[in-house]
């Protein structure tokens, strides 16, 4: 399973403009095909009605070829998003369950969690931005094959740097625990929301790599990247660290 990590150049509070954007970017199946998963970055769909966002989450999976996972949107006062396969059917609602910073200012609520999807046989979860830094969001469930986050970094710090350690770290740790691929897909690191500066912490978190420089890769300096997500090797990861004891 090959997932593709989006992270455009600019955001902009008009989604429809996003979209358009995150469309020009990614190839069509016709020529070299995008993957199997696509993942946005929070708030693609900026505030569109529900009914539009929707609709240009299910097009862009009919576009691409790919099962995408449309970022999110605010959906009234909840930071909500959807999974749509590549056929343009509905695979998961998800919503923020941890809002954050500018957003419990700005008055959006909690949302619910969700229980992942399933695509081709293997079990995806989504978590939205700050959802990832709460354990319990994946405990209590079996294993899953991949978590995906769309993200929107913001940062208080004076450059991105900092973030991207915290979230670099972040991401590995939840890999090595729950023994998971963690796909984080943000905006590039000179894209603000409401004044403040986004750290553009786009990167893959593997728990198995080839070598001690693997565990994490990012963020990209492309728009659009590409990683493997190789289960045989997950699986032997998974084996091998409960026959001593950590499973």
């Amino acid at each position: 399973m090959k997932i593709i990590l989006v992270q455009p150049p600019h955001w902009s509070p008009d989604g429809h403009a996003n979209f358009d954007a995150i469309e020009d970017l990614l190839p069509s199946p016709a020529g070299d095909p995008t993957g199997d998963v696509v993942l946005l970055p929070e708030l693609a769909g900026s505030s569109l009605p529900r009914a539009d966002y929707l609709a240009r989450v299910r097009a862009l999976a009919e576009g691409s070829g790919a099962a995408v996972v449309g970022g999110s949107h605010y959906d009234g006062p909840v930071n909500r998003g959807a999974v749509f396969d590549s056929g343009g059917r509905l695979l998961l609602e998800y919503d923020k369950v941890h809002p954050y910073g500018l957003e419990l200012r700005n008055g959006v609520r909690p949302g619910l969690p969700s229980a992942g999807f399933e695509l081709a046989g293997r079990r995806l979860h989504v978590l939205l931005c700050a959802d990832l830094w709460y354990s319990a969001a994946l405990s209590g469930h079996d294993a899953f094959d991949a978590v995906l986050v769309p993200a929107f970094s913001l940062t208080r710090w004076s450059g991105p740097a900092p973030a991207r350690e915290l979230w670099q770290h972040m991401s590995v740790a939840r890999a090595y625990e729950f023994m998971t691929y963690v796909a984080v897909s943000d905006w590039h690191h000179e894209t603000t929301y409401q004044g403040h500066p986004c750290a553009g912490v786009t990167g893959f978190a593997n728990p198995c790599p080839q070598t001690h420089t693997g565990f994490f890769t990012g963020p990209p300096d492309a728009p659009v990247s590409a990683f493997d997500l190789d289960f045989t090797r997950l699986h032997a990861f998974r084996h091998d660290r409960a026959a001593r004891g950590f499973g």
